[in-house]
């Protein structure tokens, strides 16, 4: 099973990605293409690609742009009719492609119910900031029943002086699935570092803010 992909310089992928965005195709499509490739991994899964204009794909449900601060914070609960089969949770990270720097890192840490289940760090070279980052977990491998809260955030480096431009967090699950997950909060207010010794005062639930979509 493959567990990441670096398809740094991959151009004529970008070229591909260019011309697929410039058609009216719904955004839903490509995000039925990405979901068919996902949700057929039953482990964790990386991948770096070039990208137009260095930013998040459209068909990510939820995005966020950087504000001003290090740490981006996405809160979802799964609804009654969620299943963990060929479900798993994308994070996308994209870079400032003017980026003067030897490097921006970043650490993506995913919570479940508050205990954290997930924790990987990466890095972008300036070569590569017209890249994005995007990482996939399947819901068997965080957790095994249903009915549960999941926080992820992502923190740039308190070392790295470029700022990631944006990032995003996607639900994935087979085509033609009922939405079964609502995204309830999303900030970038704080920089402070997610260390392993925080307690978190979450209150549940929150306001609905959106739901995914496929």
């Amino acid at each position: 099973m493959i567990e990441e992909m670096d398809l740094t310089n991959c151009w004529s992928l970008c070229q591909n990605l260019v011309q697929m965005a410039n058609k009216d195709d719904d955004d839903e499509v490509h995000a039925d293409l990405f979901s068919r490739l996902l949700s057929s991994q039953l482990f964790k899964f990386r991948i770096k690609f070039p990208v137009p204009r260095s930013e998040v794909p459209k068909w990510f449900s939820c995005q966020m742009d950087f504000k001003g601060h290090r740490r981006f914070e996405f809160w979802i609960e799964t609804l009654a009719n969620f299943r963990m089969e060929n479900t798993g949770l994308a994070v996308c990270v994209a870079v400032d492609p003017n980026m003067q720097y030897e490097f921006t890192g970043f650490e993506v840490c995913i919570h479940i119910n508050e205990v954290r289940v997930s924790d990987v760090n990466a890095w972008i070279a300036s070569e590569e900031s017209n890249h994005v980052w995007l990482y996939y977990v399947p819901f068997l491998e965080m957790r095994q029943r249903v009915g549960f809260t999941c926080r992820v955030v992502i923190y740039q480096g308190k070392y790295s002086k470029c700022s990631i431009k944006s990032c995003g967090v996607h639900l994935v699950m087979p085509p033609n699935e009922d939405v079964c997950m609502k995204l309830i909060r999303a900030e970038n207010l704080t920089s402070k570092y997610p260390s392993d010794d925080e307690v978190d005062q979450v209150s549940f639930p929150f306001v609905r803010i959106s739901s995914f979509q496929r």
